[in-house]
């Protein structure tokens, strides 16, 4: 179970956004990972970025750690595109860190990546590429996966999917490129 309060904290100064309080409250009751494979909100600190990219505040404050992607240690960011806009948080693209590397653009804001999530799948992150591929082999569903879904429906009128290639289309269409420009230069100085 995560306090709302150590959830917050990571947040610093900007607001969580409502979809993730909400949320935050839906996973403390069905449990820890049991939803989604795709996402689990965590207490994340901005350590994990300062160790494995950059330390530098530019980069730093910026993003905003806020959830696992994998069991392995993938984990999801809301990126600030542009300070100056003031833009809340459930307003900025979201972007996947890969645990071997890989930085991408998944969805343009909180609502599009809790829809990737509804297809229960970690995603496979590398340098060249993300995506959520679901092995009929290998695939768990989750055990609250069917509540979620129904959760999301009713709280937020979002629907399921089983591919959620065209959102990370979508979103690396129109915030890849621009997240690449931002950051290329703050990791070639670290």
């Amino acid at each position: 179970m995560i306090d709302f309060h150590d959830y917050a904290a990571v947040f610093g100064d900007q607001p969580v956004p409502a979809a993730l309080q909400d949320l935050l409250r839906f996973q403390n009751e069905v449990g820890y990972g049991n939803y989604s494979q795709a996402l689990t909100l965590s207490v994340q600190d901005h350590e994990v970025l300062a160790i494995g990219w950059s330390d530098e505040d530019e980069f730093l404050d910026r993003l905003l750690p806020f959830a696992q992607a994998s069991a392995s240690g993938s984990f999801y960011v809301l990126w600030n595109p542009d300070p100056s806009l003031a833009l809340p948080p459930d307003r900025w693209p979201v972007v996947v860190f890969g645990d071997e590397g890989g930085e991408w653009v998944i969805a343009r804001d909180v609502r599009e990546l809790l829809r990737v999530s509804t297809c229960d799948v970690e995603p496979m992150i590398d340098m060249d590429r993300v995506h959520y591929y679901r092995s009929e082999h290998h695939y768990r569903k989750s055990a609250e996966l069917d509540r979620y879904v129904e959760w999301l429906r009713e709280r937020f009128q979002i629907a399921p999917l089983d591919d959620p290639e065209e959102i990370l289309k979508a979103a690396q269409q129109e915030w890849q490129t621009p997240f690449e420009r931002w950051m290329q230069p703050i990791l070639e100085r670290a």
